[in-house]
């Protein structure tokens, strides 16, 4: 069996994001070199998607990892502050993971005077 990369598991992921009408994007990440000059594409940490769960509009990030990584200090830093302004990150493997994690109560989301 081909193991998949973490760049197609995560165009599957958004396809099945657009699919159930949950608004979601790509965290772009790394630098690129313009001239003599870098330029940072997004912030170091943040999940590899963002997304806002209706009906409430409840943030979950989306970590992406092959199984068996793990995330980096970086990765666990903003995953806390995220969770401590009442936000959720996840960490899958694959879509099928994404989907029983839709299914928990936290995504089901709440109206902010419920939080």
């Amino acid at each position: 069996m081909i193991e998949k990369s973490e760049k197609i598991i995560q165009k599957e992921i958004l396809d099945y994001l657009k699919l159930r009408n949950i608004p979601a994007n790509r965290n772009h990440a790394g630098r690129v070199k313009v001239g003599s000059h870098w330029i940072h594409l997004g912030k170091s940490g943040w999940p590899d998607i963002i997304c806002c769960l209706p009906p409430y509009g409840f943030f979950l990030g989306i970590e992406i990892k092959k199984p068996g990584e793990e995330t980096s200090g970086r990765q666990d830093k903003i995953r806390m502050e995220i969770e401590q302004a009442n936000g959720k990150v996840i960490i899958v493997t694959s879509v099928e993971e994404l989907a029983k994690e839709l299914n928990r109560p936290y995504s089901q989301g709440k109206k902010r005077s419920e939080r």
